[in-house]
């Protein structure tokens, strides 16, 4: 499954979420060589959200790999206020 940002997915929880990001973690990271011990990657994402993005304190951070057992069929692009 591709994940992406920016987009609305169907949600097992939650009904819809629009997804915010996709990171990288890191459980320690050295500046000066520019290298870290690596914690996962993970969608931030929220199931409530107006035409400017997430409503605050809405915002929910899961591993991909639990994200994409919940998650559906990609429904639509978000399109906020421009």
């Amino acid at each position: 499954m591709r994940i992406e940002s920016g987009h609305i997915y169907q949600h097992e929880e939650y009904e819809e979420v629009l997804v915010l990001g996709i990171h990288q973690r890191y459980e320690s990271y050295d500046t000066e060589r520019n290298a870290g011990v690596e914690d996962g990657v993970y969608v931030r994402y929220t199931h409530r959200w107006d035409g400017y993005g997430a409503m605050f304190g809405t915002t929910l951070v899961d591993p991909v790999e639990e994200f994409t057992k919940v998650a559906g069929k990609k429904l639509r692009e978000f399109t906020g206020v421009r």
